[in-house]
């Protein structure tokens, strides 16, 4: 230590500091490079990423979009998907104008017992009009022999029993009749015993066409 003392001198201390000032100082500039000194030749490959070029250099570098291609085919149909909910029920429609009022039902009746002859008869007859018509009647028989009782509507309808001495019975028929011309609806009636029709009535009711109003 009292060696280094005495041969520590102010010139050993410059020419040591200048020596390591030279070393240092041309170690910086090692690090140091010039402009424009770096060229592709320099660079690694695949050192230069997407990451480390500028937003706007990257976007300069875009190219022009090109034409729209080809349609592709068409897609397979996809499954039905779930039913919806029902919708709320709407608002109830306007009413429809009141139809004409229809005709009434001709009509036949009659109260006073008149004998059932042997071979078919008219009991009750009403003129119609042309047109569509069901046709209905009811006829109220007494047998006082035994006897079998038929009775018709002209257009089809027709009905029968046989009854007991003394007995009672009522015969329905209905039958429908298209007229293109104005015609009567006869309803008949014949027996092979005594009998005698008590009461009856015929109702012819017209029919006509209805169209439907939309709504």
């Amino acid at each position: 230590m009292d060696f280094l003392r005495r041969h520590l001198t102010y010139a050993n201390i410059a020419a040591t500091l200048a020596l390591f000032l030279a070393l240092g100082g041309g170690a910086y500039a090692a690090t140091q490079l010039p402009r424009n000194s770096v060229d592709t030749a320099q660079l690694k490959k695949e050192a230069v990423t997407a990451g480390k070029i500028a937003k706007k250099t990257r976007a300069q570098l875009q190219g022009a979009r090109g034409p729209a291609g080809a349609q592709g085919p068409q897609g397979k149909t996809g499954k039905p998907g779930p039913k919806g909910a029902t919708g709320a029920r709407g608002a109830q429609g306007i009413q429809g104008p009141k139809g004409e009022a229809g005709d009434l039902p001709a009509f036949e009746v009659f109260g006073t017992a008149k004998p059932i002859a042997p071979t078919a008869a008219p009991v009750l007859a009403e003129n119609l009009a042309a047109g569509s018509y069901v046709v209905s009647a009811n006829v109220v028989i007494e047998a006082t022999a035994e006897s079998t009782v038929a009775c018709t509507l002209n257009g089809g309808g027709e009905a029968v029993a046989t009854l007991g001495a003394a007995k009672v019975t009522t015969l329905s028929l209905s039958a429908a009749r298209s007229l293109t011309t104005a015609g009567p609806a006869i309803l008949t009636c014949s027996a092979s015993g005594a009998a005698t029709a008590k009461y009856a009535n015929l109702v012819a009711i017209q029919v006509k066409a209805q169209s439907r109003v939309p709504g």
